[in-house]
C-alpha cells in the first residue's frame, strides 16, 4: 500500500559483505576510485532510490557496517567511493534479525545510536510454535504450491496431521514446515489428503512435553468435553462456550492448545487466509 510500492526493492544480507567492499557496496564508487574500478558503480542506496533496502540480518553486521550505516541514516545522504559529489538519498530501510538486538546493545556487540535509529516501526514475527492455527493454514499455502510444481491437484489436511502440526514445536520454524509439505507432495507423492505417513520422519512430540500421569488424565478428560461439546453443538463455538461455563476467548484458547480441528469448516478457532499476507 506504500507510494514506494512501484519502486525497487533491493536486498542485502548485512553478513555477507567483507568490510573492505562495504562502502562500495552500500555507496557505489566512482571509475578509477581503486584497482579494478573500470567504470562508475551505484551502491545498493541509490539502487533503492524512493524504494526500499531491506537489510537482512543486521544483528551480523560488523562494527564499520554499523559505523557507515548509522551515518547514512543520520545524515540522510551518501558519497561514492572516489567521488566528492555528495548525493541525497530517498530511501526507506528495513531490517530483520534473528537475535535479541537488545541483549547485543547491552553487551557491547551492536551500537546502541543505531539500534534506536532503525527501531522507528517494530514488527515482531512469532515463531511458528506461537502461530496457533496458522500453522495449519501455512501447511495448506505450502502444499498447494508443492502440487502446483508437481501439476496436480491439491491434496488436503488430514485431521489426524493437523492435530500433529499444531503440537509440534518447530525447531526448524517456516522452512521446517515447508520442506515437509514439499516432500510429502514430491517425494511420498500424496494425492488426495496429506496424513502423517507422507510425512518426513520424525519425532513428532518430544518426550519432554508430553504430558503422563495425572496431568494427562486431565488433559484427556478436558479434551473429550470439548469434543463432545462441539459436535453436540455442531462447532457453533458460542453456543459450545456458553454450555462449558467459558467466554469465546477462553474457548478458544483451549481448542488451540488441543490442535482441535473443525471438521466443518477448517480450523477450530476460525482463521482466514489473509493470514498469509506478509507484513511487508
Amino acid at each position: 500500500l506504500s507510494t514506494r510500492r512501484t519502486r525497487a526493492f533491493v536486498a542485502h544480507n548485512c553478513g555477507a559483505t567483507p568490510d573492505t567492499l562495504i562502502e562500495s557496496e552500500l555507496f557505489g564508487h566512482a571509475r578509477g576510485a581503486f584497482t579494478g574500478a573500470v567504470a562508475d558503480r551505484a551502491g545498493l542506496f541509490e539502487a533503492a532510490e524512493q524504494g526500499t533496502l531491506f537489510l537482512d540480518e543486521i544483528g551480523d553486521a560488523s562494527a564499520l557496517l554499523q559505523m557507515k550505516l548509522l551515518r547514512v541514516l543520520q545524515e540522510g545522504e551518501a558519497r561514492r567511493v572516489g567521488d566528492t559529489r555528495v548525493r541525497r538519498l530517498d530511501v526507506r530501510v528495513v531490517s530483520a534479525t534473528h537475535r535479541g538486538l537488545e541483549e547485543a546493545v547491552t553487551a557491547g556487540g551492536f551500537r546502541a545510536d543505531l539500534y534506536y535509529r532503525l527501531n522507528a516501526v517494530r514488527i515482531r514475527l512469532p515463531p511458528l510454535r506461537e502461530r496457533g492455527h496458522d500453522v495449519v493454514l501455512l501447511a495448506r499455502h505450502f502444499i498447494a504450491r508443492a502440487a502446483l510444481a508437481c501439476g496436480v491437484e491439491p491434496p488436503a489436511v488430514a485431521p489426524s496431521l493437523a492435530s500433529q502440526l499444531l503440537a509440534y514445536p518447530w525447531p526448524g520454524n517456516v522452512r521446517e514446515l515447508a520442506n515437509g509439505c514439499a516432500y510429502a507432495v514430491r517425494v511420498a507423492g500424496a494425492r488426495g489428503t496429506v496424513d502423517g505417513s507422507h510425512w518426513p520422519e520424525q519425532e513428532w512430540v518430544p518426550e519432554s512435553a508430553r504430558p503422563s500421569g495425572l496431568h494427562a488424565e486431565t488433559r484427556a478428560l478436558e479434551e473429550r468435553r470439548l469434543r463432545e461439546t462441539l459436535d453436540r453443538t455442531r462447532w457453533n463455538k458460542s453456543r459450545a462456550a456458553r454450555a462449558l461455563g467459558l467466554s469465546r476467548q477462553g474457548l478458544l484458547k483451549k481448542l488451540r492448545r488441543y490442535g482441535l480441528v473443525d471438521l466443518a469448516g477448517g480450523v477450530a478457532e476460525g482463521a482466514s487466509a489473509s493470514d498469509l499476507r506478509s507484513p511487508a
